[in-house]
């Protein structure tokens, strides 16, 4: 209060505001002469207290009661040294190993020093999928830990004590979450039974929550959300029914496309297919979600149309109709007129269902044609991020082997080995380190035009089985060359294989 009574002061101006009798007796306990112009005291008041707000503050006064003790831990903590590992990832050193330290800690059985709890505990708050890889890590300290701070509650699935009718929209949303977990079908009747008399911005916060174990339960409550007045509400109830495998929507999409298309069997020749892109945006595509102002890449708004219904549907769909295998469907594709607007239509299905059949004959498609013109706009970027690790492997060992020369930058493999956190192969390691060994001895150095290859190499150090640390470590040691230009990046490199190497080392002492 004294803090904002001389703030408020400065502001207005000692000639129209005086501190008041309370403020002034603080100020004199701490040695402020207070018989000096209004001015003086203010200024010296304020430097005083501002550096004090610096040094510290006063904690609050504990009033609840006080908890019992955490039961003694039967899990085995890890020791000094793992922990230490843990406070290097943490403070920033090594921070993408955090996933590997957390599947060691649970693989030998494991949990987390209590001294980094709260951090990580903290981190979880933001990072949902943190909490998801840790949880089996916690230890009963850990769950006890939880339990002090409603902050973390959520993390359990504790239930605040709130009635649906009686609670706020952030009370209501955190129940909501929390049902959602273990009771999905009352978070959907908590919903419905109020749902006239929200407001509805607060509606649309709420139904987002039905996205946590979305299934086929909840449809015929949002397909009614499909006839709200307001575009927002429709939009997420939209967003929602597009995600459920088997929805009504989904399959009134797959009506609308195939509407769209005749394919044509030539004697002779191969199937084509042609397409009838829809002419507008009619009443039902919009109550069903497609957006008649959203541009797509090419073809103009008829194509957007298009392109929206076709990312909603699942790609195997295609391979029954035609009765072909995706690879067979893409070729098809590919010769249509449309065939820009149907493969990359088809990078976003094949995402967006996780249909690795197809992502697998999309990625051995783009690889073998990039070089070309038609290609050059193709935006794979989601593709080559999401490809499972068999495939990953599978593409990036194939790629490699051919290069004897520079990965420019611009090369899909160089986009590839960056944007995949998929764990390495040994042998793509190998190769990678190769390629370096060629580079090194064509004296080649390494400059800004390389420094695509920095980030390959981190991503490698993290990716790479540790396995291989010994053998890389003596082998460069034994070749001085790399050292002219090469030294810091492979050096940085062997460093963080060395650390993830001695995370798991420790982690497997009894």
């Amino acid at each position: 209060m004294i803090w904002k009574n001389l703030i408020k002061t400065a502001l207005i101006g000692t000639d129209r505001s005086e501190l008041s009798e309370s403020t002034l007796e603080e100020l004199k306990k701490l040695g402020v002469e207070i018989e000096a112009t209004p001015a003086n005291i203010l200024l010296e008041g304020a430097t005083l207290y501002a550096q004090m707000r610096k040094a510290g503050f006063q904690p609050k006064k504990w009033e609840g009661e006080i908890p019992f003790p955490a039961q003694k831990d039967k899990s085995k903590i890890c020791s000094k040294k793992s922990s230490e590992h843990l406070a290097m990832i943490l403070t920033g050193t090594f921070t993408p190993a955090l996933d590997n330290y957390i599947e060691q800690l649970i693989f030998n059985k494991k949990s987390l020093p209590p001294e980094l709890l709260p951090e990580l505990l903290e981190k979880c708050r933001s990072d949902k999928t943190l909490w998801k890889k840790l949880k089996n890590a916690i230890g009963e300290r850990g769950k006890w830990l939880i339990e002090q701070n409603e902050d973390w509650h959520f993390l359990i699935g504790k239930r605040d004590q709130v009635e649906w009718e009686e609670g706020t929209k952030n009370e209501r949303i955190a129940l909501l979450h929390h049902l959602r977990r273990v009771q999905p079908d009352e978070a959907l009747e908590n919903i419905e039974s109020t749902w006239d008399e929200d407001d509805w911005q607060h509606r649309v916060e709420y139904i987002k929550t039905l996205e946590h174990n979305l299934s086929l339960a909840d449809e015929p409550f949002l397909e009614k959300c499909l006839d709200e007045k307001r575009k927002d509400l429709r939009r997420t109830a939209a967003l929602l029914l597009e995600k459920i495998e088997g929805s009504e929507l989904q399959k009134r999409m797959w009506e609308r496309l195939k509407n769209c298309i005749n394919l044509k069997s030539r004697t002779l020749k191969k199937d084509k297919l042609e397409i009838d892109l829809p002419e507008t945006c009619d009443d039902e595509m919009l109550r069903d979600g497609v957006d008649p102002r959203k541009q797509w890449s090419k073809g103009g708004l008829k194509a957007s149309y298009f392109a929206q219904m076709f990312i909603i549907v699942p790609p195997s769909n295609w391979e029954t109709l035609f009765d072909k295998k995706a690879k067979e469907v893409l070729e098809i594709f590919v010769r249509s007129e449309w065939s820009e607007l149907l493969v990359q239509a088809s990078i976003a299905a094949a995402v967006r269902h996780q249909d690795e059949s197809w992502m697998e004959a999309i990625a051995d498609f783009y690889f073998k044609n990039h070089d070309k013109n038609r290609w050059e706009g193709l935006d794979v970027k989601a593709l080559l991020e999401k490809l499972p690790k068999y495939l990953f492997n599978q593409f990036a060992i194939q790629e490699l082997k051919e290069f004897k020369t520079v990965l420019e930058n611009s090369e899909p493999l160089v986009h590839l080995l960056q944007l995949n956190e998929s764990s390495w192969d040994k042998n793509l390691t190998l190769l990678l380190m190769k390629n370096l060994r060629h580079l090194i001895s064509q004296n080649i150095n390494y400059g800004w035009n390389m420094i695509h290859y920095r980030n390959i190499l981190d991503r490698a150090a993290y990716g790479s089985d540790t396995e291989l640390y010994e053998i890389l470590n003596r082998s460069w040691a034994n070749d001085e060359s790399y050292w002219t230009n090469w030294g810091k990046e492979i050096d940085n490199f062997l460093r963080v294989l060395k650390f993830r190497r001695d995370v798991i080392v420790e982690m497997e002492k009894e």
